[in-house]
């Protein structure tokens, strides 16, 4: 049987998406590439940091080099609420981390309740 145009569409990969994601692998790696190099041969407070700055940027764009062909296609198993409601709970617990332990429970009832209101709506 025949893909349709969309499916094909979703599965094929353009040559500048794929640019996109090596330039990612490229330039985390020379984040930590000189995040390395500052640690090794720079010493004081303002090295440190800046090669822990490196080091996150770095190992960041490194996981979204990893990630990069599931970003592409979205998670059809995840509420669509789900990816908010993280982001407020992320904010919450950077804000105030103490706030940690209501929040993991609070999350994962938000996120039940919205894949059941997806489940009981047909699923679409």
């Amino acid at each position: 049987m025949a893909k349709s145009n969309k499916q094909a569409a979703a599965t094929t990969t353009s040559p500048l998406a794929e640019w996109r994601r090596y330039a990612l692998g490229c330039i985390g790696l020379m984040m930590l590439g000189a995040a390395l190099t500052v640690y090794l041969t720079s010493s004081g407070s303002g090295s440190n940091f800046a090669a822990a700055a490196m080091t996150r940027v770095g190992s960041v764009l490194i996981a979204l080099w990893v990630a990069w062909p599931s970003l592409k296609r979205p998670a059809q198993w995840l509420p669509a609420g789900a990816a908010i409601i993280c982001l407020v709970a992320l904010i919450v617990v950077a804000t105030q981390p103490r706030l940690i332990i209501p929040a993991i429970p609070a999350v994962v009832l938000l996120i039940t309740v919205s894949g059941f209101v997806k489940a009981f709506r047909g699923g679409k």
